[in-house]
């Protein structure tokens, strides 16, 4: 009997000491809501709410999939979400004004088990938060016409040689409305050094 209660104990021990050292991870599984959805949606099926932070969701059906944008009032990036026709995540990821995508983007299968991760961060050094410091310096407007940020590998080649395998930002903004020009900053994306600065017209409006 002794014998039994001591292996009793010890086998209580252990499970102890091994529920403690093997915790269960437990995440909430990001979905949409299909009922609401179909409660406030217009004839467009589009639905639109503005949350008390003044959050802006909107969120759209198609066929295959429900899509949602969330922008909060002070960040300049919206997320991206895609669910399946099943209200779960699919995609969720960051995008700048859809210019350039942001930090690392998740994708699920039907489940919700992650199965895809691609950081469009990678691999740049000089990042967005040393652009902004760079736009505010320069005192770029980024509400006004033509303004745009984005980056690439190998961008703008013609004007910078034949480096294809490196990481660049580009800043449009708009420079002189009275003759109607266009500033291009051309930028490492390694080290931040300013490759080039041209200007170009307007876009012509067909």
């Amino acid at each position: 009997m002794k014998i039994l209660l001591k292996y009793t104990i010890l086998l209580v021990l252990f499970t102890n000491c091994k529920a403690q050292n093997d915790p269960q991870k437990t995440t909430k599984m990001k979905t949409f809501d299909i009922e609401t959805f179909n409660k406030n949606k217009n004839r467009l099926n589009e639905y639109t709410f503005i949350s008390d932070d003044s959050t802006v969701t909107k969120q759209s059906d198609d066929v295959y999939e429900y899509y949602e944008t969330v922008k909060s009032k002070e960040s300049f990036f919206q997320s991206i979400n895609r669910y399946y026709k099943s209200g779960n995540i699919k995609l969720e990821g960051q995008i700048f004004q859809n210019f350039f995508q942001k930090g690392i983007w998740k994708e699920y299968d039907e489940k919700g088990n992650l199965i895809k991760e691609t950081d469009y961060d990678a691999p740049y050094k000089f990042i967005w938060e040393d652009i902004l410091k760079l736009i505010k310096n320069r005192k770029l407007d980024m509400d006004a016409y033509g303004f745009e940020v984005t980056r690439s590998f190998g961008f703008g080649t013609e004007n910078i040689g034949k480096e294809t395998e490196k990481p660049f930002w580009a800043i449009t903004y708009n420079k002189s409305e009275e003759d109607m020009l266009l500033g291009v900053i051309i930028i490492d994306g390694i080290t931040g050094k300013i490759i080039k600065e041209y200007e170009e017209p307007y876009a012509s409006e067909e």
